[in-house]
């Protein structure tokens, strides 16, 4: 956690909440709140929820799970309460309260799992498996940060085989779970072959699932995955949380 005073927390503050600015000196002070940690930061994130930018907003709600705080919770389940947001915050307003990884929200992402919004149903179910996969393998070696300094959304699956790792990222009868796992593996093992595996998950499946293959996708930083990247955002019949993530 960084050593700063209250005041220059509010300053930092200040500059994310204020709309005249550019998005990228507000996303540079929310993460750096983020780096902070602590109430205050949690609460200067918190005050720009009501912004008109749904990109913002969802980086907001990942922020606040990435810093595993369990004061950002009643934040995040107001967020994911509330229908007036967009689709693609409350998801990750979900997605972050699992990622905190505190067992008494289990009721609400049950009750937020059978939500009429597929993407916000579908993440809450991951949640939940992140929850119980925690439970039953407190010791795991798995539970260890990303190679990439995030708190992911599922552990990377105990599969080295390229083409297995495929084989279950693409099969939607698979649970999407099992499917998170895989990505997350094929990720870490980042060579040509798993990137082109990763890349072929932007064709098929939820667009909540290729939301995060693109995530994971930018997360590797490799010139390899630029034109699947570019051949997905060139669709103008893809959803927006497939677009924006990209």
């Amino acid at each position: 956690m960084l050593q700063v005073n209250e005041n220059q927390i509010s300053a930092i503050g200040r500059v994310l909440n204020d709309q005249n600015r550019p998005l990228k000196e507000r996303f540079r002070a929310l993460f750096t709140l983020k780096n902070i940690g602590g109430a205050k930061a949690i609460q200067e994130i918190h005050n720009c929820f009501n912004d008109e930018s749904a990109l913002l907003k969802h980086e907001l709600a990942y922020c606040l799970g990435q810093m595993q705080d369990s004061r950002a919770i009643p934040i995040l389940i107001g967020i994911l309460k509330d229908v007036t947001q967009e689709p693609m915050v409350r998801h990750e307003a979900g997605e972050a309260l699992g990622a905190i990884g505190d067992p008494t929200v289990i009721p609400i992402l049950e009750e937020y799992s059978k939500d009429c919004v597929s993407e916000v149903a579908e993440t809450c179910e991951l949640a939940l498996c992140r929850l119980q996969w925690l439970k039953l393998n407190s010791y795991s070696t798995n539970l260890q940060k990303s190679p990439y300094m995030s708190v992911d959304p599922a552990p990377p699956a105990d599969i080295a085989d390229v083409k297995k790792l495929k084989e279950i990222l693409l099969n939607e009868n698979v649970s999407l779970f099992e499917r998170y796992r895989a990505m997350f593996s094929l990720r870490n093992i980042c060579t040509p072959d798993s990137i082109v595996a990763l890349s072929e998950g932007l064709k098929a499946g939820s667009a909540l699932f290729k939301h995060e293959i693109a995530f994971v996708l930018g997360q590797l930083q490799k010139e390899i995955a630029v034109p699947h990247l570019e051949a997905s955002l060139k669709d103008t019949e893809e959803n927006e949380m497939v677009f924006k993530r990209q």
